[in-house]
């Protein structure tokens, strides 16, 4: 994969941290009928356990979504308070769906699920063979496409912007090209033009891993936190090394008040990064503070501070700072 970074970080504003969180994806209440908790295991179609496996149960009739959720390392996830009725599970893991009605009526409410195959491209880039779509990109197209990624990592983005246009000149279908334009109209505020060109990315190639990257992280400049992490989930099955896809993840996880989850995606995140990316100790320090570790938080900002002390976001880090050790009385 090309070294493209996504240079349009939403930034972490720590004073919304004291606001309540909006819990969202509450089952509908269907009178005083007993609530109950709901279990599923879910495995790829070589029995392996499908981590961040996205659980949906709908409305059997209607097709609303009631409650969701993502399965852990082992590939479970328990969903509680459930009415005891019939739902459709749906189960999504990268590019693999599995569903069935689930009966809540009676019995144990626990299920098994197996994905059916071709799931086990969560390990595509390991596996790692050059897609179609990438072969038939011309010499001439590529050449133009890696100037304007050369351009781009020297902050000139005018010059990446006139190579990415040459690129799809010569070729419109070009997947990598279309993609950083679209990361190009990202940081230039322009979102609609964004999630247009990534779309068009994924259309040419449904298997570049970066492309719905990239989505995700306009969803999440558009604070549509459902439909990142959805796009996500496909990227990092395509893409499991990718930093950038855990990142964005736990910016969707942040946005939703899934502090613990988004924790847990920002220390994936912080062991695939080859080079120091400060705003991982950021947001980490958002989500402690959030769940009141204040001790592990003040650390966070200390390291991101130290890391980027020149930030446009130190002084709201410093501030920060200062207002928890005067609070803990350090």
């Amino acid at each position: 994969m090309a070294r493209i970074l996504i240079i349009a970080v939403t930034a972490l504003v720590l004073s919304s941290l004291s606001q309540a969180q909006q819990q969202l994806n509450h089952p509908p209440t269907h009178g005083a009928l007993e609530l109950s908790s709901f279990s599923v295991t879910v495995t790829t179609s070589s029995g392996a356990p499908a981590e961040n496996a996205r659980v949906e149960l709908r409305d059997v009739v209607t097709g609303q979504l009631v409650t969701s959720g993502y399965t852990n390392a082992s590939g479970a996830l328990e969903l509680p308070g459930i009415q005891p009725t019939t739902y459709l599970l749906d189960v999504t893991h990268g590019l693999s769906e599995f569903k069935e009605k689930a009966d809540m009526r009676m019995g144990d409410r626990t299920m098994a699920v197996r994905l059916p195959g071709g799931e086990d491209s969560g390990n595509i880039e390991s596996k790692s063979t050059v897609s179609v779509a990438q072969y038939k990109v011309p010499s001439k197209a590529r050449n133009e496409y890696k100037k304007a990624d050369e351009a781009l990592h020297k902050g000139k983005k005018e010059e990446c912007a006139q190579h990415l246009a040459k690129a799809l000149d010569i070729y419109a279908n070009f997947a990598e090209a279309l993609t950083l334009r679209g990361i190009l109209n990202l940081d230039g505020q322009n979102p609609a033009k964004a999630v247009a060109d990534i779309e068009s990315a994924i259309k040419a190639d449904p298997t570049y891993g970066f492309a719905y990257i990239a989505l995700g992280a306009t969803y999440n400049n558009l604070s549509r936190f459902d439909d990142a992490i959805r796009t996500l989930d496909r990227g990092v099955s395509f893409s499991p090394n990718a930093w950038q896809g855990y990142f964005e993840m736990a910016k969707a996880r942040l946005g939703k008040g899934e502090f613990q989850s988004a924790l847990r995606q920002l220390d994936k995140a912080q062991s695939l990064v080859r080079e120091a990316y400060p705003a991982i100790h950021l947001a980490k320090a958002h989500a402690l503070l959030a769940l009141k570790q204040y001790p592990d938080a003040m650390n966070e900002l200390q390291a991101f501070l130290a890391a980027a002390p020149n930030d446009a976001r130190s002084s709201d880090a410093r501030q920060a700072l200062e207002q928890m050790k005067a609070y803990v009385g350090k």
